[in-house]
């Protein structure tokens, strides 16, 4: 499911970079990287509710905090949002079709790294059948 989300937002906010589940060595400073930190099945129903966090960081704080305001507004709240088919490495990751996106919280500051990359974070559930 990550990188099918990694597609959409590629797809739908082309002027930010994305990166899912770590930094690459090459990766650009001015990132927003998405990983998975878990999820719940729900076996009592035909669901399983993913764990998203989504982490911005830049040179410039400004610029960390636009493009995590942005991929914020772009998920906030969204129903029966489709994650296209991708194909990495070889593997086809069938499209997901998303229940539901509800935010766990606003983006908030994390501070900077000691690369001085100022960071900003939120994370997400997303309910998939």
């Amino acid at each position: 499911m990550i990188y099918n989300m990694l597609q959409y937002l590629i797809t739908n906010r082309p002027l930010i970079n994305f990166v899912a589940n770590g930094w690459n060595p090459d990766s650009n400073e001015d990132t927003i990287m998405i990983s998975e930190t878990g999820g719940d099945p729900q076996h009592w129903y035909d669901r399983t509710d993913w764990a998203v966090q989504v982490l911005s960081r830049a040179k410039n704080v400004e610029i960390a905090k636009e493009n995590i305001e942005s991929v914020y507004a772009l998920l906030k709240n969204k129903f029966g949002l489709v994650f296209p088919q991708v194909i990495i490495g070889g593997v086809t990751y069938p499209q997901v079709i998303t229940y539901q996106i509800t935010p766990m919280q606003t983006p908030g500051y994390l501070g900077a790294t000691p690369e001085h990359l100022e960071m900003f974070s939120f994370n997400l559930t997303i309910v998939t059948t």
